[in-house]
């Protein structure tokens, strides 16, 4: 069979290199000039099985209220993204109730668990170099009421696999010393030492390159512009250049999924909400972070990958505009400061290089994987900000699914029409 996977980011490359393996036929469309040029380029390059939790939990509500008037909000919904969110955004809401936020949250995490066993399998077959570090996450904690809660998530899971424990301040410090100078201000920590880190940009060039050398091809500056069915049945895709005819179609282009999919009748309750990262060489940064740290208050992450650190943070509805703002550049190097107050200093502000990039955001927290309902068309997106926690285990399950085998795990909480 031919298919054509529509994406070069972590959803697509995953799902055809998971189809390539199993000796499929595969041809890769990507908008851009290069692979993982949007949201895979420069995010937190985190593999947390230990984090899955989607972002409408209980209380969304009155949190997104107050971050209309707070401008350093950890999330915020911006007045003229509103009417283009409303449908979506009371689908959110409703999900955001105690017992649906709980299950969201169990099916993430066995699904983000099985990504990153295959994440790891995956690098040792094809010998992938980017930056992998498999050295845990530490969660820190300025405020009782997200010490408590988290604590709470992590008894759930420990049901469920996580590994996970709690520290003291002392214990903290003892195991990332550089969080010595805000001692003073934590309350104590959550070690979850089964996590790992590395940059999916190096990840997916690693994964491009093995899928080009299997003899399938990647067609970059190929932008699909509809979805061509026959009756319920995919025929092909329409590019600029004509139309392409194919037996599969995997649609794996993140917050552009929704447009395409319209296309052939179709409609996926998926929204863009926009992250941000900052860049900085570490050559003159001191003694760095060895460990990934996570501010439970902020949300703010810091990863080092090899000579780079990178703060990541904040997450903004503003429809598809990524251009990154000034002031929410100014908020994640000032939580990421809040945190590391003895690297910020050592920072030249001048050399930060900013990105910012579309998360697509399902209305329930969990991605959209298998078959849609058209024969022969397929989806893999709506991964939030789980995309790479989740890339390697979702393009084998949508693997299974398209060739009729049976899943590692269980695809129903990621279909297509729940």
């Amino acid at each position: 069979m031919r298919t054509i996977v529509i994406g070069g980011g972590l959803a697509g490359l995953s799902a055809a290199c998971a189809l390539i393996q199993r000796g499929q036929s595969v041809t890769v469309l990507e908008a851009r000039e290069g692979v993982a040029l949007e949201t895979s380029f420069a995010n937190a390059g985190m593999l947390t099985p230990s984090m899955p939790e989607p972002w409408n939990g209980p209380g969304v509500m009155r949190d997104l209220f107050a971050a209309l008037f707070n401008p350093r909000a950890s999330m915020k919904v911006h007045l003229h993204a509103i009417p283009s969110l409303f449908f979506w955004g009371l689908e959110f809401l409703c999900n955001a109730r105690e017992k649906r936020y709980l299950q969201a949250t169990i099916d993430n995490y066995r699904l983000c668990r099985y990504s990153k066993e295959k994440t790891l399998e995956i690098a040792r077959e094809l010998n992938l170099e980017f930056d992998l570090a498999e050295r845990g996450t530490l969660c820190t904690f300025k405020d009782a009421h997200h010490f408590t809660s988290r604590r709470e998530l992590c008894e759930t899971l420990a049901a469920f696999g996580l590994n996970w424990r709690e520290l003291s301040v002392p214990e903290v410090v003892e195991l990332e010393p550089t969080l010595e100078p805000i001692s003073d201000q934590l309350l104590g920590g959550i070690w979850l030492p089964d996590d790992a880190r590395g940059d999916a940009h190096l990840y997916c060039r690693g994964l491009a390159k093995a899928i080009e050398a299997s003899g399938s091809d990647i067609q970059t500056d190929a932008a699909v512009i509809k979805l061509i069915t026959n009756g319920n049945a995919i025929r092909g895709v329409e590019t600029r250049a004509g139309i392409l005819e194919v037996d599969n179609v995997v649609v794996a282009c993140g917050e552009r999924m929704p447009m395409l999919l319209q296309t052939a009748g179709l409609d996926a309750p998926i929204r863009p909400a926009k992250g941000y990262s900052l860049t900085i060489d570490t050559e003159r940064l001191g003694q760095l972070p060895n460990v990934s740290v996570v501010d439970d208050l902020t949300h703010s992450v810091v990863n080092v990958y090899g000579s780079r650190l990178r703060i990541v943070g904040t997450a903004e509805f503003t429809g598809f505009d990524k251009k990154p703002s000034s002031v929410r550049i100014e908020n994640t190097f000032n939580d990421f400061a809040a945190v590391f107050p003895q690297i910020a200093t050592r920072v030249d502000r001048e050399l930060l290089r900013p990105w910012a990039g579309l998360r697509p955001m399902s209305s329930d927290g969990r991605p959209f994987i298998g078959p849609t309902g058209i024969s022969g068309l397929f989806v893999n997106g709506g991964h939030g900000p789980l995309g790479w926690s989740m890339a390697a285990g979702s393009g084998s399950l949508l693997a299974d699914l398209l060739l009729n085998r049976s899943p590692e795990i269980d695809a129903g909480p990621f279909r297509f029409n729940r």
